[in-house]
């Protein structure tokens, strides 16, 4: 075994577009990225073993050492092992060797430890989920310990891409990704303007008058909240906390990936909040709002320091949405439905999407290859969303967010007549993925749509129609003129035209899916739903499909994992571990 050898690195899985396709794999951290990053612990990334071994004075790597056998083991798969211990076992492990020492500390490991036992119920602690975690466990615990032994605990010759990576992500900030910003920003838009110029071919642009005049642009800041709504417990992903606590952690953390406060109740929980906005009148034609009380979730506050965020997601339903800033800034990239961002994986019908890299490391890795597609026409859009300003994201388009400073905003996602359609067709075609309403009303929701669509537009009926009695709660038909019955009727009749298209399109789909002998080509029924959802993709003549095939690309991805073999060394010397007496963990950890 060569002396000194360094552990190799596992690859990533090629990212793959449904036009194009850009393969990656996860490059090694080097030095030239990394010169002025120092990792608190000492570690450095792997790449720099190779310069550091042309020394005269280099000692080696201190990985085989200090592991010993345990050297012949990848980072990745003795963080697996870690995992499945205890919080007290990774105290006592970190102890016994420097390199386990590194490995225990890792920080992500600890804020899922505390997630997981105290849900949202810590309050933050210096900088790090560990002390967080050992305070909550121990409120007599003596935290400042941990930044004493961090300075004394440098680990020197210990070369680690699984642990440089997190530090690098949350080190290197935005600022090699804001330059690009070919969005269209327009200030004083009219309601017809957008319609014809974004609304209707679904085009993304930054509205940057939008919110300009809404209190809360004068009220609202951290601040505000600390004084205004300081024990308001909100949604921060899968964990409910206080206010007052989430602003402490947003203020502290170096988390590569922030817990992101996205709450869909603020409107209850922060007593008089919903005064300080308003829907802007671009999106003030929103169907779901007929189900009143029974619609989907659609309005969401959204806290968040900077580097947290979004992945990349389409939103729900098919509907549109819009992005208000209060405070802050936020970074979007955006890439129209056809065309799948790459690093980002998804089934046939995209009822799941996956992603192997966090949101800064999706920048870090594949940023800069979306710049070079194939085909110009296939870059993505991006643009710098400021404060005041409101984002238009049209239904179906990819989209990741990530915020370049401490950011408030407001979302709201709606269904108007330019995106009712697709907003049907989802919920009639994909109703195990209906999102936004409980479980047991999924498979339901088109009619519990449709019936409260039917109410809101009922106009009495013309003479020679059948005389059908209005539903329970719809206007009687008496204050109504004939604008109005003229509009409703409209929308009555858009809902049935769409309505046939999707059901003919759903019989022409099932045909298809069933196959014969001599018929056409057997496609799944979630491929043929996404190449047909026009009315002119449908026939009428006998033994056609009705839907028409546009080319598709077919693909995967494959993965391997490099395992070598570290030099075992001499045994090394016994640590002096930082007096890890005072690290004990309580009874509760």
């Amino acid at each position: 075994m060569p002396t000194h050898e360094a552990p190799s690195t596992s690859k990533q899985p090629v990212a793959k577009k449904q036009r194009f396709i850009i393969r990656h794999e996860k490059p090694k951290i080097t030095t030239k990225h990394v010169m002025s990053l120092q990792h608190p612990l000492g570690i450095k990334p792997l790449g720099n073993y190779y310069m550091d071994a042309t020394r005269s004075d280099f000692a080696g790597s201190c990985r085989g050492p200090s592991l010993g056998r345990l050297s012949q083991l990848t980072d990745e798969i003795i963080m697996e092992i870690l995992n499945l211990l205890s919080p007290s076992d990774l105290v006592t492990l970190g102890a016994t060797s420097r390199v386990l020492y590194g490995l225990t500390h890792l920080d992500d490991m600890w804020k899922n430890l505390t997630i997981e036992r105290f849900k949202g119920d810590w309050v933050w602690q210096d900088d790090t989920w560990r002390a967080t975690f050992l305070k909550r466990s121990d409120p007599g615990y003596d935290t400042s310990m941990i930044l004493k032994n961090r300075d004394q605990m440098k680990l020197k010759g210990f070369y680690s891409d699984t642990l440089f990576q997190s530090f690098y992500c949350a080190a290197i900030g935005m600022e090699p990704y804001t330059a690009v910003e070919n969005i269209d920003r327009h200030s004083g838009l009219s309601l017809e303007d957008f319609i014809q110029k974004y609304e209707r071919p679904g085009k993304p642009v930054i509205i940057t008058d939008g919110a300009k005049h809404w209190p809360a642009m004068t009220k609202w800041s951290t601040e505000y909240f600390l004084k205004t709504w300081p024990d308001a417990v909100l949604r921060a992903e899968s964990v409910d906390v206080k206010v007052e606590n989430y602003f402490k952690y947003a203020q502290g953390t170096k988390d590569e990936s922030p817990l992101y406060l996205f709450d869909k109740k603020f409107g209850e929980r922060c007593q008089g909040i919903l005064e300080d906005m308003e829907v802007p009148v671009y999106f003030r034609e929103d169907f779901f709002g007929m189900m009143k009380e029974k619609r989907p979730d659609y309005r969401w506050i959204i806290i968040g320091p900077a580097r947290s965020g979004s992945t990349f997601h389409k939103d729900p339903n098919a509907t549109s949405a819009w992005n208000a800033v209060i405070t802050g800034s936020k970074k979007w990239i955006m890439f129209p439905p056809h065309i799948l961002p790459p690093g980002v994986f998804t089934n046939e019908d995209e009822s799941e999407v996956t992603s192997p890299v966090s949101l800064m490391e999706w920048f870090s890795n594949f940023y800069a290859s979306t710049q070079f597609p194939d085909d110009p026409a296939d870059r993505p859009l991006e643009g710098i969303c400021r404060e005041g300003e409101i984002m238009f994201v049209p239904r179906g388009w990819w989209h990741a967010v990530v915020n370049l400073e401490d950011c408030i905003a407001i979302t709201q996602n709606y269904v108007g007549s330019q995106n009712l359609k697709e907003t049907m067709e989802f919920l009639y075609t994909k109703r195990d993925q209906v999102s936004g309403v409980a479980d047991d009303r999924q498979e339901g929701l088109y009619e519990e749509f449709k019936e409260a669509f039917f109410r809101s537009n009922w106009t009495p009926p013309e003479e020679g129609d059948v005389d059908t009695p209005p539903q329970e709660g719809a206007d009687s038909g008496d204050s109504m003129n004939a604008e109005e019955i003229g509009r409703k009727r409209a929308l009555m009749e858009m809902w049935e035209k769409n309505e046939q298209e999707i059901e003919r399109l759903s019989k022409a789909v099932q045909q298809r899916c069933k196959g014969s002998v001599d018929g056409p080509e057997q496609v799944s029924f979630w491929e043929m739903a996404k190449r047909g959802t026009r009315a002119e993709a449908a026939s009428d003549k006998e033994g056609e499909s009705g839907v028409e095939a546009n080319g598709g690309s077919g693909g995967g991805f494959s993965f391997s994992f490099g395992f070598t073999s570290d030099d075992e060394g001499d045994e090394e010397e016994p640590v002096e571990e930082e007096s890890l007496e005072q690290e004990n963990v309580s009874s509760t950890a």
